[in-house]
């Protein structure tokens, strides 16, 4: 049976990720991803997965395995004229990838704690380099549509703010002059971890 993708409205809980301070990524590993069933309700602790999703007929839906087939936990209206199902990811931050939610728990703890090279990204998930690259910049692009949702001014009296620009392009046979390139500004308040 098809997901219906558009036919249920999630009701996400705001994120509030627990303080787990500098925690072994084995003792990480073993406290929250035991299980798929403790990866889910450890996503609904901190928002990041629905608690009670919606059908467009109105009814809440019911969490289950509806699926001989189903890999993860699904979503089913329980209305007898309705009967949609759709998968828990819907409007969530995992709705668009196929991957193991154990896994992509797995890849975001590792780049928060700023593992850089693909290869570390490799040799702990066993990704191919084009879906490490992509998670990381979906990734990228999630922190930077955060940080602009939520601007802060910079700077004040008695503050100190340094600016730059620089300009990125390409030389043509790597010779001469740029031909053709994007401006890039930034400032860093000193002392202040404010930048824009």
């Amino acid at each position: 049976m098809a997901a219906a993708s558009l036919t249920f409205t999630p009701m996400l809980m705001p994120i509030i990720f627990p303080d787990i301070g500098v925690v072994p990524l084995k003792r990480f590993y073993q406290s929250i991803v035991t299980d798929q069933d403790a990866v889910i309700r450890w996503l609904q602790e901190n928002g990041l997965l629905a608690r009670g999703i919606v059908c467009k007929c109105g009814r809440l839906v019911k969490i289950g395995n509806f699926s001989h087939a189903a890999k993860e936990l699904g979503c089913r209206c329980m209305e007898k004229a309705c009967r949609k199902v759709a998968s828990l990811r819907v409007g969530s931050f995992f709705e668009s990838s196929n991957l193991k939610l154990i896994e992509l728990i797995e890849f975001i703890f590792l780049w928060s704690k700023d593992y850089q090279t693909t290869e570390t990204f490799e040799e702990n998930l066993g990704w191919s380099r084009s879906t490490i690259t992509g998670w990381k910049n979906y990734m990228r692009d999630i922190c930077v549509t955060g940080y602009l949702s939520y601007p802060e001014p910079i700077g004040g009296p008695g503050e100190i703010v340094e600016i730059d620009e620089s300009k990125f392009g390409n030389h043509k046979y790597s010779r001469g002059r740029l031909l053709s390139g994007q401006w890039v500004f930034g400032g860093v308040c000193r002392g202040l971890v404010t930048c824009l």
